[in-house]
């Protein structure tokens, strides 16, 4: 057995053991809702006020949550480290180890009694939660988490690199920690609560509540705030792609509630109090057989950038109704009208390629399905485009036929359905 494996044994056995004249220890309670171990050489009074100004926005407190902050050394690589086998829940990179075997060691055992109190799970994946904890730290693995161990137990590790004890990266620091406590916040996350739009959701509305909070803690007015979201919410889009998936998936979800709310659609109070996570409010709100989320996700990055004011242009953007249904489209009569915003988007980078690699005889093919989504495929044959309309149009689950939209840079669509 080697000297890990061993330490690991030891782990497990004390877990399962325990030392009967020895009773359970926590960190200090720095808030009702957090106890905290701070291992950085940043202040304990900067997480501190952090953590009392996050739950006291909250609508509800529910959890309690442990609070880990440790340090790191510098940077080496972003592949884990050979001789690990198995998954682990955290994800980062790898960085020199600093913490010692004693400090180490007070994590574990932190871990350890904080677990004790988890009901809501058996001793299996608290011995496993626990080695895994362990792994990470002796490999350097950095660490922006939250783990919802029940609905009334988490756990938060953060990693401190030396980047992040910069004054300068403050900003940036508070951003993750408020993140992170929101997430803590958010009753709904464990195994009683799911929904097709959980992930953009639950993210974006931990980054609205962390941009909201270090926005109004720099004394930023709300036209800032917002100004800031869709800024970032726009350069995503541009960079990485117009749906509400990663990566980017919390900065584009950003888009989509502000849309929400400015619309009417959702109270920006419900994000901010956390109150929008309770009860599965969210799975029932957020349901793709409603219109309304069907538009945000054709609508949420069309954001204009107007000398530095950035907002919505929804002019060509139908908005549905309480009542309304989700409506079949006539292919052939609606398809110019409903894939005009989709073609537009996408048209200059078919006429760059169509220019540059087939010498401008290219080929370009439009479908739009049956929920008005579109999609398109370009390439130097009919058969080409056709083939990779098709591709999309399956990618996506549309339902619909391709048909020929552009023959080189010439619109022919009309001319081949005879209008």
């Amino acid at each position: 057995m080697n000297k890990l494996s061993l330490h690991f044994f030891l782990v497990t056995l004390l877990f399962i053991v325990g030392c009967p004249k020895k009773p359970i220890a926590l960190p200090p309670e720095i808030s009702k809702s957090f106890v905290m171990l701070n291992l950085s050489s940043i202040e304990d009074q900067y997480f501190i006020d952090m953590a009392t100004n996050a739950e006291s926005k909250m609508a509800f407190l529910k959890a309690k949550t442990l609070i880990i902050i440790y340090p790191l050394g510098e940077f080496v690589s972003n592949r884990l480290p050979s001789g690990f086998e198995g998954n682990t829940n955290f994800r980062g990179a790898t960085h020199k180890v600093v913490l010692t075997e004693s400090e180490i060691n007070n994590i574990n055992e932190n871990v350890s009694n904080f677990l004790a109190k988890a009901s809501c799970t058996n001793n299996q994946y608290k011995r496993r939660y626990i080695n895994e904890t362990d792994w990470w730290l002796r490999n350097g693995g950095a660490s922006q988490s939250q783990s919802p161990i029940c609905n009334d137990i988490r756990i938060i590790m953060i990693s401190i690199d030396p980047d992040r004890e910069k004054p300068r990266e403050r900003d940036n620091l508070s951003y993750v920690f408020y993140h992170e406590a929101y997430h803590s916040f958010q009753h709904d996350l464990t195994h009683n609560c799911r929904g097709p739009n959980d992930l953009w959701v639950i993210e974006a509305a931990a980054s609205y509540f962390a941009r909201y909070s270090v926005a109004m803690s720099n004394g930023a007015s709300q036209k800032m705030f917002v100004n800031g979201i869709l800024d970032f919410a726009l350069w995503y889009a541009n960079n990485l792609g117009t749906k509400l998936e990663d990566p980017g998936v919390a900065e584009k979800g950003l888009g989509a509630l502000r849309l929400m709310i400015e619309k009417g659609w959702l109270e920006e109070s419900r994000v901010l109090d956390g109150s929008l996570f309770h009860d599965c409010a969210r799975v029932k709100e957020f349901s793709d057989s409603d219109p309304k989320i069907q538009y945000l996700k054709d609508h949420w990055y069309k954001i204009e950038n107007n000398d530095g004011n950035f907002e919505f242009n929804l002019t060509n953007g139908k908005v549905p109704s309480q009542n309304e249904t989700i409506k079949t489209a006539n292919y052939d009569t609606n398809l110019m009208e409903l894939c005009r915003e989709h073609i537009a988007l996408n048209w200059k980078s078919y006429v760059k390629i169509n220019k540059k690699e087939f010498n401008s005889k290219g080929y370009l093919f439009a479908v739009v399905g049956e929920d008005g989504r579109c999609e398109h495929g370009f390439g130097p044959t009919q058969k080409h485009a056709f083939n990779d309309c098709t591709h999309w149009k399956k990618e996506n689950n549309i339902i619909g036929t391709c048909k020929l939209y552009a023959r080189g840079e010439e619109v022919v669509w009309g001319v081949v359905n005879g209008k």
